[in-house]
């Protein structure tokens, strides 16, 4: 399946489970890592499956495909803490350049366990960022780095999902794709009618309707504000669009929704 691009509603999102997820194959510029206090969590990192289990961590570096899933329904404990590498720059090495060699930490050392729990009942920013740095310090400490390798035509599917995640608030179309990655509007048609298995405009009206619904979950905004902010070129196309993908309204989802859901 290829992967979506996932957007986060914050600097430092902090996720606590108490049973096995399943989550989509998804992407997103931040780092992610995952402590499992608790029985265990599958996950596909970069094509390869791991099973992280009690006192174990992962850590996936920015525009790592991961996928979470479940054999079975089962209940667990584990944390999800995912921030902006933007947080740390110059403090680490280069996340865009290089890859851990295994993204399982089977050692984890107690300050990073201490860190992990101390970071759940945290409300202010400023604590939460001081939790994170120690947390990713003590991990990258666990892990060997390698350069990331990269074939330019196998990743370009790849690469054009997380060009439209990262610019789809603006007018994108076939022809745009094209110049920006040097192949024909025909092959771009192509790869998503073949490999993504939805046309590019249904593909943006996803990516757009879920920034919006993101957007009104978050903030106080207006639907006639979010629906320009998310991309889309008229308040007519947002509900049309927005009713096919959510089955109601912006008006009725705003007015419903109650609260901020991740995983499944």
């Amino acid at each position: 399946m290829v992967p979506f691009y996932e957007l986060q509603p914050s600097d430092i999102s902090i996720i606590h489970n108490t049973r096995e997820i399943k989550y989509r194959s998804h992407i997103h510029d931040q780092i992610e890592m995952i402590y499992v206090f608790d029985i265990g969590q599958h996950i596909e990192i970069d094509g390869k499956d791991y099973e992280i289990k009690k006192g174990q961590a992962a850590l996936i570096f920015p525009n790592v495909v991961h996928t979470y899933y479940r054999n079975e329904f089962r209940n667990t404990d584990q944390i999800f803490v995912i921030c902006a590498p933007s947080l740390f720059k110059g403090m680490f090495p280069d996340f865009t350049n290089f890859r851990p060699k295994s993204p399982v930490i089977t050692d984890v050392d107690e300050a990073a366990r201490l860190a992990f729990y101390e970071i759940l009942s945290c409300t202010e920013f400023s604590e939460q960022l001081a939790w994170t740095m120690i947390i990713l310090s003590r991990l990258m400490k666990k892990i060997t780095l390698e350069h990331k390798g990269s074939a330019p035509v196998e990743n370009l599917t790849k690469k054009i999902i997380t060009y439209i995640g990262q610019n789809f608030r603006n007018d994108i179309t076939l022809d745009l794709l094209a110049k920006e990655f040097s192949v024909s509007k025909y092959y771009i048609s192509h790869t998503f009618s073949d490999k993504i298995k939805i046309s590019l405009p249904n593909y943006l009206a996803f990516i757009r309707a879920e920034y919006a619904a993101n957007q009104m979950r978050s903030t106080n905004d207006s639907i006639t504000n979010i629906c320009l902010d998310s991309g889309f070129s008229s308040q007519s196309t947002f509900n049309r669009a927005f009713k096919r993908i959510y089955c109601m309204t912006p008006r009725e989802y705003k007015k419903n929704i109650g609260g901020l859901y991740k995983y499944e």
